[in-house]
């Protein structure tokens, strides 16, 4: 009777072991992939937005171009300047070359022209809505006190403040592929810097946005990229946060966003998707998450 006890309590103590080492094991490495994506060189992260930890990733260290999710980091550095945001600037004519250079790489604008007097908001709306580049462009210049350059190495600094290992930036809104990367872990951390940013999340989960008439332009009516925010697409989805949406022909789709139902919130990184399966990529990763 004994001898059995004690071999009872051993292999109860063995269980307990293994139970233990397999919760450890679960709790610190991340899902498998739930879905195919669309390329095996697509980079992948998901988080859990309250606590930090790794849901799922593919390639999540690898550097990719990052079309206007370079916008994040310009939005957030507006918004730490301090700057009044309701005070209205003027474009300066230094602009009209930047301006120039977009149009001719196709760039999205809302037709900003020198002597423009415009406010930093709607600059803002500009620049995250519809993913304006021009707009980004007006809100570097008047950050860095005109030079661009200067601006670049402040959205470096802070990215390295962030804590990102692998982030490079050259200009505020990433239409420039030539040496402005990131990795789709790094961006995590620039989007859960801008998901703490009231002002950032109250303008990208804006579906529609007017700006008014200035003395160089009628009213524009600005509409977003984000296909989750957008009722009536099969990709609509109500737990939805806007971050940001991007693209060229380098970098492909690119696509951040956060998400909360539940009492959770989860944060989503994708970058070089497939532009026609990009929103239903992460409407299916996050209803995963969720479920």
């Amino acid at each position: 009777f004994m001898a059995s006890s004690r071999l009872r309590r051993a292999a109860a103590l063995f269980l307990t072991l293994v139970f233990a080492a397999g919760t450890a094991l679960a709790g610190s490495a991340a899902y498998p992939m739930p879905i195919q994506t669309a390329r095996d060189t697509e980079a992948v992260y998901l988080f859990n937005a309250d606590t930090g930890k790794t849901l799922l990733e593919q390639n999540a260290d690898q550097p990719s171009y990052v079309a206007s999710l370079t916008k994040m980091m310009t939005a957030l550095l507006l918004l730490e300047s301090g700057k009044d945001l309701n005070e209205t600037i003027t474009i300066p004519d230094s602009l009209t070359p930047e301006f120039q250079r977009i149009r001719a790489n196709q760039g999205h604008t809302i037709g900003l022209q020198a002597g423009e007097q415009i406010r930093r908001i709607d600059l803002l709306y500009a620049m995250l809505v519809p993913s304006s580049n021009d707009a980004a462009s007006a809100i570097a210049s008047d950050v860095a006190g005109g030079d661009l350059t200067a601006f670049a190495e402040q959205m470096n600094a802070r990215a390295r403040a962030l804590g990102c290992t692998n982030t490079h930036f050259t200009c505020a809104h990433g239409l420039y592929d030539t040496n402005n990367f990131s990795t789709a872990r790094d961006l995590a951390k620039i989007a859960a810097a801008c998901y703490e940013n009231k002002t950032y999340m109250q303008v990208a989960n804006t579906v529609s946005y007017t700006i008014p008439a200035t003395n160089k332009s009628g009213a524009r009516t600005l509409r977003t990229t984000n296909k989750l925010l957008t009722e009536g697409a099969d990709t609509y989805r109500s737990y939805a946060q806007g971050m940001k949406t991007g693209f060229t022909t380098q970098a492909g789709r690119c696509f951040v966003t956060i998400a909360a139902q539940g009492g959770r919130t989860f944060g989503l990184v994708i970058l070089g998707s497939d532009s026609a399966n990009i929103f239903k990529e992460a409407a299916a990763l996050f209803d995963w998450a969720f479920t």
